[in-house]
């Protein structure tokens, strides 16, 4: 579905992500994991069009989207959540989702009531249809997590880009999310790549898992190759361990 071609970016002189390339079946679930100023949200930033790679390509579905703007890869099927939510914080839970609806693909001349009925859909799917009038700013922590899910799947993606869905949530919370970002997945059938510290979460949820290191892939594979790993256990907790 996606392929992402020996990309890198530098920031002045940072090199954030160096020669990196991987790909992400249609309905798989692939784990990018690594330490912190690893790379992993550049990387999510350049497939969506936040920012653009110094070299590389990335091809969605067979085309290039590399300097491609944010709007339009969102169009063509993808999606994200961020790691601290990014909501409208002055607008209640359902005009969020509604804009949403009215930004994804295919929504030619769809009229603000039908875009309401169909956020309202995906606001019940994640748990939020009682919420619809708050203001973003009055939710908690899990609750704006599922609004960021809410949002992203209104815009119709095939492939879902998620940045540390589980960080600041309990583990209970932490379970009740995988279980919606699975029927998600079952029910949309949608792809994702996903981004998570959580290591309990990913080795659960992923097929495979991608891990970077000082922006340079070091590993790839099933979970239980990856967590074996000294290099990924060097990684994460220092050699002497």
């Amino acid at each position: 579905m996606i392929e992402i071609k020996n990309v890198g970016i530098s920031f002045g002189g940072l090199r954030a992500l160096d020669d990196v390339s991987f790909s992400v079946g249609k309905n798989e679930v692939v784990g990018l994991i690594g330490p912190n100023g690893a790379g992993k949200t550049t990387m999510m930033n350049i497939i969506c069009g936040l920012y653009q790679p110094s070299d590389g390509s990335i091809h969605f579905e067979g085309t290039q989207i590399t300097g491609m703007t944010s709007d339009k890869i969102c169009k063509l099927g993808v999606s994200r959540t961020y790691q601290i939510p990014q909501p409208f914080y002055a607008m209640t839970a359902l005009a969020s989702v509604v804009t949403s609806v009215l930004n994804g693909k295919k929504r030619t001349n769809m009229s603000l009531g039908d875009a309401g009925l169909e956020a309202s859909y995906y606001l019940e799917f994640v748990g939020l249809f009682s919420k619809r009038d708050e203001l973003a700013s009055n939710l908690n922590l899990y609750e704006l997590r599922m609004l960021e899910l809410a949002r992203a799947l209104a815009t119709t993606p095939k492939l879902l880009l998620l940045d540390e869905a589980m960080a600041g949530l309990n583990p209970v919370e932490s379970e009740r999310a995988l279980e919606m970002i699975w029927s998600a997945q079952e029910q949309f059938g949608i792809t994702i790549l996903w981004i998570e510290h959580v290591m309990k979460i990913i080795m659960k949820a992923a097929q495979r898992i991608v891990v970077l290191q000082y922006g340079k892939k070091i590993a790839e594979g099933p979970p239980e190759q990856i967590v074996k790993d000294p290099h990924i256990i060097e990684a994460y907790l220092g050699g002497k361990h």
